[in-house]
């Protein structure tokens, strides 16, 4: 298939080795034409223009610095023109709201339009086992799908809203940037402390079998049922409310756990002390009620 690249930075490149990789006829335009270069040497033509980017392809693949360069590089009632009946498959960072407006604006012009979210790394989408998710049109989805398997694995439509993928992509980066914050703040204590951290990193990464729990707990999450069957929430907050004083005492910081203390206290207050403590999924959603 014709595939148009937007957006030659890191992801943007790699996803271009990957469509070459997948033997599409790639073109790739960036602002500063020398970061296509490397496109260039691996078979992608460089379009000297958006417009003419445009016209080469039959799905446009946009990974942009931001929504405002998307706005400005794509937005615009020029390429509108030679976009009529093709596909966006914007994979820009973008707030669901603006992927809204995207939309919007595609579907206004004849345009096809899939959003999606890139979970994962520059190598990943290289190694070819990225997990990409996309939101729209299931034809369109479907129609694409040899583009998609290309830049990664695992592409799975979660709904046909445009704004979904976007959605999915923040609440990714709420329990990535929590999980890495954690071990974070665990090392620090540790370093602290004086304590070993290759054995911390060990037992953390290698010595507790997180998916098990997690599983439990999304189960419960879906369900709704919180009934505890190995600890209550009290019984956890006993435990971690002894973290922040800790921290305390070797001079590290404690806004994090105090964040979580504060969030468990607020959910026993609301009478969850003997759910399990998936049930803190109420506060975060209901935080003001």
């Amino acid at each position: 298939m014709r595939v148009s690249v937007f957006g030659m930075g890191k992801m943007g490149s790699a996803l271009a080795d990957a469509l070459l990789g997948g033997g599409h006829l790639v073109t790739v335009w960036n602002r500063s034409a020398e970061k296509c270069h490397a496109a260039e040497r691996g078979g992608a033509r460089v379009a000297a223009s958006v417009v003419e980017a445009v016209e080469a392809c039959d799905v446009a693949v946009v990974c942009l610095a931001d929504d405002a360069a998307v706005a400005a590089t794509i937005v615009r009632d020029e390429v509108a023109v030679s976009l009529a009946g093709k596909t966006v498959l914007q994979l820009s960072q973008s707030t669901p709201a603006q992927s809204d407006q995207f939309s919007e604006w595609a579907l206004t012009h004849g345009i096809g339009y899939l959003d999606g979210s890139i979970m994962g790394l520059p190598s990943d989408i290289r190694a070819g086992n990225c997990m990409i998710v996309y939101s729209g049109a299931a034809l369109l989805f479907e129609k694409t799908a040899d583009v998609l398997h290309s830049l990664g694995t695992k592409p799975r439509l979660v709904g046909t809203v445009p704004s979904l993928a976007s959605v999915f992509d923040k609440a990714f980066f709420s329990a990535y940037y929590s999980h890495l914050a954690g071990l974070f703040h665990g090392a620090a204590m540790c370093r602290a402390a004086g304590a070993p951290l290759d054995i911390y990193f060990e037992l953390m990464i290698g010595g507790w079998h997180w998916q098990g729990p997690d599983a439990a707990f999304a189960d419960m999450i879906t369900s709704s049922d919180y009934t505890a069957e190995e600890a209550t929430l009290d019984v956890h907050a006993y435990a971690f409310e002894q973290v922040p004083p800790l921290c305390d005492a070797l001079g590290v910081g404690t806004d994090l756990p105090d964040a979580i203390v504060s969030a468990m206290r607020l959910a026993i207050a609301r009478g969850h002390g003997d759910d399990e403590i998936a049930a803190l999924v109420e506060v975060f959603q209901h935080a003001q009620g």
